[in-house]
């Protein structure tokens, strides 16, 4: 059994990802997340509810002193890290710079193990791409893998 046939297993997997975040980050774009004002208000909810863990608490402390630059963040970050997954572009170094986004968002949030939040499964499905890159098949990495080290592909 070749590497092809494990790796095409995730393709599904691969593509619900990507179109989970292009529609998340193109909904932050329409919703005003460039400017800020609806990552703050999201923060200062968490902030209010004692939501965030407390080795995490610095860094949303920060995030909701400085919304436009989160926000932009947040939202350009969804949307290049969602195409990239559905055009299978870099997709090593896409799930790693997923992964921490998403764990951000989850150890933000609370979420906890039980029951687990969204960010944090896509967090995990994203290490899982770390290791497993899915972009070989049914995408550009396909034909990068020869050109670039093993490691972004």
């Amino acid at each position: 059994m070749t590497e092809r046939v494990p790796l095409a297993y995730l393709f599904p997997l691969r593509i619900l990802c990507g179109l989970i975040l292009l529609i998340e980050g193109w909904g932050k774009l329409q919703g005003d997340w460039l400017h800020g004002n609806p990552l703050a208000a999201s923060l200062g909810g968490w902030l209010a509810a004692g939501k965030p863990y407390g080795f995490f608490l610095p860094i949303v402390r920060m995030a909701h002193e400085h919304p436009k630059i989160f926000g932009a963040l947040v939202t350009l970050g969804e949307l290049t890290i969602g195409l990239s997954m559905l055009l299978g572009v870099l997709t090593r170094i896409s799930a790693g710079l997923g992964a921490l986004m998403l764990f951000c968002f989850a150890f933000g949030a609370g979420q906890g193990l039980a029951p687990p939040g969204n960010a944090l499964l896509m967090g995990v499905i994203f290490l899982l791409f770390i290791a497993a890159p899915p972009g070989r098949v049914l995408g550009v990495d396909t034909y990068l893998r020869d050109r670039l080290p093993r490691w972004m592909v």
